[in-house]
């Protein structure tokens, strides 16, 4: 009975232990390799010209959660910039890019891991990189819930260039705009692929949140 009991608790807590804040998160649609690792990475730069909002980065956040068999990390990066391209007063463009030297996670040790060649490189790989190619109103039951647009980019990392469709949801109030999207990446697609230890190996999926902040739209004329 005892032996029993001791296998049932373990089995408990070995469920519990896998668990994780990534599962049942929206995934992003990887639909085509937007000219692989060839290829130049897409400019961030605004087209000459052009009416934009730049991001109030100390009003953002972008940050991530990774798993592996026993547990979560959480983290972020400190240092990023980007915009939102208007025309005809509607939202055209999203861009944005991110320091990956400034990763940070829940441990030092980790940190320090995140930046090796097991993970993003950064000695070879310093930036990732967004831009977006269409914005669309969200169809109806999008997910998550909330969903206002749909935002189909590119997206460069780890010198791996992927058009990916993400949710997002965007808010209007008089101090600005705010943009927010949370999603899955499998992080094998942009070739990072370091699996951990054997008895604590790594999950494939990465959640992403992006809380974006912005300015208040350019008046029209």
């Amino acid at each position: 009975m005892r032996s029993r009991r001791l296998n049932l608790l373990l089995s408990l807590l070995l469920v519990a232990a896998c668990q994780s804040e990534i599962d049942d998160k929206t995934a992003a649609l990887v639909t085509e390799t937007a000219g692989g690792a060839a290829a130049p990475p897409t400019s961030t730069a605004p087209p000459p010209d052009a009416t934009v909002s730049e991001v109030i980065e100390e009003k953002s956040s972008i940050e991530w959660v990774g798993a592996k068999v026993t547990r979560d990390h959480i983290g972020k990066f400190n240092d990023f910039s980007g915009y939102i391209q208007y025309a005809g007063g509607q939202p055209a463009r999203i861009a944005f890019s991110i320091d990956l030297n400034t990763i940070e996670s829940d441990t030092e040790k980790l940190t320090a891991h995140l930046k090796s060649a097991d993970f993003f490189d950064v000695a070879r790989f310093p930036e990732a990189t967004f831009v977006s190619t269409s914005i669309t109103e969200a169809p109806a039951g999008a997910t998550p819930p909330g969903t206002t647009h749909m935002v189909t980019g590119v997206l460069n990392l780890h010198g791996v260039q992927k058009e990916v469709t993400i949710p997002a949801t965007t808010q209007l109030t008089a101090d600005g705009v705010r943009t927010m999207s949370e999603f899955t990446i499998n992080r094998h697609e942009w070739g990072i692929s370091y699996r951990g230890a054997a008895d604590d190996l790594i999950k494939d999926d990465v959640l992403i949140r992006l809380n974006l902040f912005f300015p208040p739209p350019p008046a029209q004329a």
